[in-house]
């Protein structure tokens, strides 16, 4: 099983300057090769981020910033102006119907990261879905599986990560960041722990770790309970390995 580091720190310049210090005190906890993808807010979207995480071999869940003034779209290197791919500033591929009138662009299937080449695949969107595309023979030929593009990755690290943003991997997968953000919230407000009424070190620790600890007694005592008449309260569920280790141990 792959590790995911999950960060909920709020935008800001101090944010790029702390996550090494956060790479280097996760890898101290994770044994070697456990730590598969960072989420972390567009704050930390920084050149030097993405080369950092490259070499740690570490999927960056980053948010692109738009820096973009101007321009909407551009074509890759290597591509002239007969080419129909573009891509967008959050490295999405998009190809053009240039038979049309006016041209319709549409957003390529992505078909994967291949890790050997250090590549992007992507390929027609209209072979992939199975539906008509009036640039079909202009585009696939004879191609029986249609057209495809490959990027690679150190083209720009921010812009092609070995996930890209507009999937519904990166999605699902980024949706981990927001709920440690929840989580923080409901332990600061909820809980108090914000609050400042906790004097010394000791205290605090001891008070946080009270806290966490009834915080996860609720939701395990959440998660295990029955369904009113069929409808869910919550969608929170126990994982088969959690309810193995919540049954009473035989004596």
């Amino acid at each position: 099983m792959r590790a995911k580091i999950t960060s909920a720190a709020g935008e800001g310049s101090g944010d790029v300057s702390v996550l090494p210090a956060l790479v280097e005190q996760a890898k101290r906890i994770l044994p070697e090769g456990r730590m598969a993808t960072l989420a972390y807010d567009m704050a930390a979207d920084d050149g030097d981020t993405h080369k950092l995480l490259a070499k740690e071999k570490i999927k960056p869940l980053i948010q692109i910033r738009n820096l973009w003034k101007d321009q909407t779209e551009m074509m890759l290197p290597g591509h002239d102006g007969n080419s129909n791919v573009v891509y967008d500033e959050a490295g999405t591929l998009h190809c053009y119907n240039l038979i049309s009138d006016p041209p319709v662009r549409q957003k390529m299937a992505y078909m994967g990261h291949e890790k050997n080449r250090g590549t992007l695949k992507y390929r027609c969107p209209a072979r992939h879905g199975g539906w008509d595309c009036p640039s079909d023979k202009r585009c696939n030929g004879e191609s029986c599986y249609g057209k495809t593009v490959r990027v690679k990755s150190d083209l720009d690290l921010r812009r092609f990560p070995p996930i890209p943003r507009a999937t519904m991997e990166f999605e699902r997968r980024y949706k981990g960041r927001t709920a440690v953000e929840r989580v923080n919230g409901r332990v600061k407000v909820y809980w108090g722990a914000d609050d400042g009424n906790v004097t010394g070190t000791a205290r605090f620790h001891a008070h946080l770790g009270s806290i966490l600890l009834v915080h996860a007694s609720m939701a395990l005592w959440l998660a295990g309970q029955p369904r009113y008449e069929g409808k869910s309260l919550s969608p929170t569920r126990l994982s088969p390995i959690a309810r193995k280790l919540a049954r009473p141990a035989p004596r």
